[in-house]
This record gives structure tokens, C-alpha cells and sequence, in this order.
């Protein structure tokens, strides 16, 4: 194990596509909707060509390349001091979670999440702006969990960030561990 606070890399790249199932279902079934209305057309016989009838099939196609490109442009990197998530198709948004400010780390499985040997990592924090990252789909993913609990703990034994307590007023401060300065 790496020294606590390095930044050795837990994990560093895309999630599963199972991670994406439902999505990629949503799309599919679209799919076949569209050939289903395509077939009772022609059924029908109003005399609509073929070719404008086949491409009823091809209605979900764009939702599943759509589906496709948000997953793979949607990049993680765990390390001993932070989780950075990359998004984004057309436009890249970075964002950054340093571990000492994770409370709670949790792990959990779904029935499909097992079926698909999938897991779903919960990171809260006291970030202003999205106190909770999901990290779902991950690779080794109860492993990931166990070393970011591990380095949850250690960063914030090493950093002991001050924090102003909930509730207080300005004159109270707290250390990382809680105790009041």
C-alpha cells in the first residue's frame, strides 16, 4: 500500500458499459418500437416505400451513440488524495473532490449491479456544490472501496483541514477531527 496522502493512482479510467445498461436498453427498445410501428405500417399498405419504413428502425440510433459517447468521454481518476471526474461530449467539465473532505464512504450492489459484477461507491462529502459522487461501474470495485475508506481516513488524520462548525458563529472553529479551536 502506498504512503497515505501520496498520489499513487487507485484507478484511473471509464466505467463498465454495463454500468450503462439502462440507457443503451432504453435506446434498443426504441429500436424495435420503431420497426414494430414500421411493420404495422406496411401491413397497412398505404403505400409507403420500404426504405422510408426501414429507417423506423433506425429511430434509437442516435440516443445509443449519444449513450455510447457520454459514457466513454466520462473518465475517473482515484488517487490516495482525490477523485477528478472528466465529462462531457462536446464541452469538458472537470471536477475535483479531495478526500479529506469525504464524511462517509458507501458501498452497494443492486441486484442487476451483482448480476453485472458492478458496484456503486458513494462519496459524501462537505462540498458546497455536489456534496455526493457516485462512482458506479468501476472495475474492482469493493477493492476501490476498501482503499478509498482507508485513504478517507488517512487524509483526513494527515490534512486536519479547519472547518467552520454547522451552527456556529465565527468565532468557533473546528479542526478535521472535529474538536473545536
Amino acid at each position: 500500500m502506498a504512503q497515505p496522502g501520496s498520489g499513487e493512482q487507485l484507478f484511473a479510467g471509464i466505467a463498465r458499459h454495463s454500468a450503462r445498461l439502462g440507457g443503451y436498453l432504453k435506446w434498443a427498445g426504441i429500436s424495435v418500437v420503431g420497426g414494430a410501428v414500421a411493420i404495422g405500417i406496411n401491413m397497412l399498405d398505404l403505400g409507403v416505400p420500404g426504405w422510408a419504413l426501414g429507417l423506423l428502425w433506425l429511430i434509437g440510433l442516435p440516443g445509443l451513440l449519444w449513450t455510447y459517447l457520454t459514457h466513454i468521454s466520462t473518465k475517473y481518476k482515484v488517487t490516495h488524495r482525490r477523485v477528478e471526474t472528466e465529462h462531457g461530449v462536446l464541452a469538458k467539465k472537470v471536477e475535483s473532490l479531495e478526500l479529506w473532505r469525504v464524511l462517509d464512504v458507501e458501498y452497494s450492489q443492486s441486484l442487476v449491479d451483482r448480476i453485472f459484477k458492478n458496484g456503486r461507491i458513494k462519496l459524501i462529502s462537505t462540498d458546497q456544490s455536489n456534496p455526493e459522487l457516485v462512482l458506479h461501474g468501476l472495475p474492482n470495485h469493493r477493492q476501490l472501496f476498501e482503499e478509498l475508506r482507508d485513504a478517507v481516513q488517512a487524509a483526513r488524520q494527515t490534512n486536519r483541514p479547519m472547518e467552520l462548525a454547522p451552527g456556529s458563529d465565527l468565532g468557533d472553529f473546528q479542526d478535521g477531527g472535529g474538536e473545536v479551536l
